[in-house]
């Protein structure tokens, strides 16, 4: 597609399991979940705290800072597993949620840097998709859906859509303008709205980039 840029470099960096650790983290905070108990967390959901742990120590946390994340991940890994049921996160909302917890942690999201969490984009170009990386991290995926052979998008697919793009955007350093998002249109032709779509959806360009926080 085109040279790489800053998420291609950032995906290399960051272990899938770390990936599905901010996912899970993530939505965990998004639907407000209380931490549950972390006793019986599987041997997978250990691999992703391992891999959590290791990007959190490469982004220079004290020791202190280590611990406080990982307990706080480690609780919420434990509460979207015992959920009664699928938790949802758009992309959209990653992306909110992930300004918080980096906040949180005290890290400065730079260009070039592999920050966790990462991107909304670097899980997307990980797994393929935005639903890819939902299903590899065991939450709830978003559905499209067609009606008289034309694609119909949902609430979720079209934040998502804005999200990916405000993210690769950034990642480029471009703006995020109307007509950027037409020819990431028609990049992505079929996996996303078009502009006048959007425009249409969220009734004006501004709304959308509202919607991505």
């Amino acid at each position: 597609m085109k040279a790489m840029t800053d998420s291609d470099t950032d995906r290399s960096h960051t272990a899938a399991p770390a990936l599905i650790g901010a996912l899970l983290h993530l939505a965990a905070t998004d639907a407000g979940l209380a931490p549950t108990a972390t006793s019986a967390l599987s041997p997978k959901d250990s691999e992703i705290l391992a891999e959590v742990e290791v990007a959190l120590r490469n982004q220079t946390l004290n020791e202190n800072g280590v611990k406080k994340a990982l307990a706080e991940v480690a609780g919420s890994i434990a509460s979207v597993r015992s959920s009664p049921s699928p938790v949802a996160l758009t992309a959209a909302k990653y992306e909110k949620a992930r300004t918080t917890v980096l906040r949180q942690l005290g890290v400065a999201s730079t260009k070039g840097a592999s920050v966790w969490p990462p991107t909304s984009q670097t899980a997307v170009q990980r797994f393929g998709s935005w639903n890819e990386a939902l299903k590899a991290a065991g939450l709830a995926t978003s559905s499209v859906g067609r009606a008289r052979g034309q694609l119909r998008f949902d609430e979720a697919a079209y934040d998502k859509a804005i999200a990916d793009f405000v993210a690769d955007c950034d990642d480029r350093d471009l703006g995020a303008t109307y007509k950027a998002y037409g020819e990431y249109a028609a990049e992505h032709k079929g996996e996303v709205p078009s502009a006048a779509a959007v425009r249409k959806f969220y009734g004006s360009w501004n709304a959308a980039l509202a919607s991505a926080g």
